[in-house]
């Protein structure tokens, strides 16, 4: 079995050397950094192999994503992880049979088995287990690999300088611009000018927890872990080591889960007043029809990565088990984050949401109290799904 924690496999590729400089040279660094990963090869942490494996990819014109991890049984401890190529899989996958997808995105996905998975004994150190390095789909061109995701990072350095011209009132493209011109081309720099604008708009809208405040929430934490053996929490830290976004969720929470956690909603609708933190609530439905809580999240800002690091951390709060059905608002971060961290759950938007959001997409059928009746019908008051098809074609006529 591919997931055996014993197995060792390492599928070699021969690379045929063009004569081009710059080819051989790239061919050189592959090379390099193919021989820190193979089978065997200790590494230190989880992510320090994430990081060594995009720059194999970087250098090799593929893109990374994190792929399916495993714990030691009855513990929350890591036992083994997987990175695999983001061409792996296929988008309808995931579906049954009879489920029909509402919308087909665009995809690249052509089970690719590329792939690098690492695992531990209890305890011991991190080895790689199997490194998969044969592609079967056509790599970046070399002038396009700064676009891959998994390559795109902005350095401290970088940052500082980016900070110090815009503060400077020199505008984002200009410094952009500089960047590249200092870098001899805008495929030299590991970010495009997007990132840039997603940091300095976290650095715009994120007001750090204060020192006393945040040494007070993680008393708290400590302190309710150390009476309460099931207690869970995690925080993360941005690059000045400040509170950016954490998690917690007690006993109570880890049960109700386990026997209703088959359909779960997280709205980040709401935000605290003091730090402007979004106040984003776990919450599902018991057998009374009350509202349950799984866990709660405060979060600075709506990134992917933001909900990507709290997703998996819910995650490991609940010993990996994903829920059948999640409903979420329509923001696209959380749905791409969805997609990644639960490739088996099924997602749906908010009917309350949707509400929200239609009038400004109806026009003119604002005003047609039959459309209005129809529209109210489908969404609240069709007991079957012939009843809801039926009279939703009736609508749409």
């Amino acid at each position: 079995m591919e997931d055996n924690i014993e197995e060792v496999e390492v599928v070699n590729s021969e690379y045929s050397i063009p004569e081009d400089v710059e080819v051989l040279y790239t061919s050189s660094i592959v090379d390099q950094l193919e021989s820190k990963l193979l089978v065997g090869h200790v590494v230190k942490s989880v992510e320090d192999v994430y990081l060594l494996y995009c720059n194999y990819a970087h250098a090799k014109e593929f893109s990374v994503k994190k792929g399916d991890q495993r714990y030691f049984p009855g513990t929350t401890d890591l036992q083994s992880k997987k990175f695999e190529c983001s061409c792996e899989g296929s988008k309808d996958e995931k579906r049954s049979v009879e489920k029909i997808p509402i919308y087909l995105k665009p995809t690249n996905r052509t089970k690719c088995k590329a792939k690098l998975k690492i695992s531990r004994q209890m305890g011991g150190e991190w080895k790689v287990g199997r490194f998969v390095v044969e592609h079967n789909h056509d790599m970046v061109a070399v002038d396009q690999r700064h676009l891959l995701r998994s390559s795109q990072n902005i350095s401290h350095a970088q940052k500082s300088t980016l900070e110090a011209m815009v503060n400077a009132w020199i505008s984002v493209a200009n410094a952009v611009a500089y960047m590249e011109n200092d870098a001899q081309g805008s495929h030299n720099l590991s970010f495009i000018r997007k990132d840039v604008y997603d940091h300095l708009g976290r650095i715009k809208k994120h007001t750090k927890v204060e020192n006393g405040d945040a040494s007070a929430l993680l008393h708290h934490f400590i302190s309710k872990a150390n009476k309460e053996s099931h207690f869970y929490w995690n925080v993360q830290l941005d690059d000045d080591n400040r509170v950016m976004n954490f998690f917690f969720r007690d006993s109570r929470c880890q049960v109700d889960y386990e026997y209703f956690g088959d359909v779960m909603s997280v709205d980040t609708t709401y935000r605290t007043n003091h730090y402007n933190l979004i106040c984003a609530p776990f919450v599902g439905i018991n057998h009374h029809k009350q509202n349950v809580m799984f866990g709660l999240a405060f979060m600075s800002d709506e990134t992917e990565s933001s909900f990507e690091w709290l997703f998996r951390t819910f995650l490991e709060s609940m010993n990996g088990k994903q829920p059948e059905t999640i409903f979420t608002d329509q923001c696209q971060a959380m749905m791409n984050a969805i997609e990644t961290v639960f490739p088996y759950s099924h997602h749906r938007l908010c009917q309350w949401h949707i509400n929200q959001n239609a009038p400004s997409h109806l026009g003119s059928l604002n005003g047609d109290t039959r459309f209005k009746r129809l529209w109210k019908k489908c969404m609240s008051h069709c007991e079957s799904e012939e009843e809801f098809e039926e009279t939703w074609r009736i609508m749409m006529e």
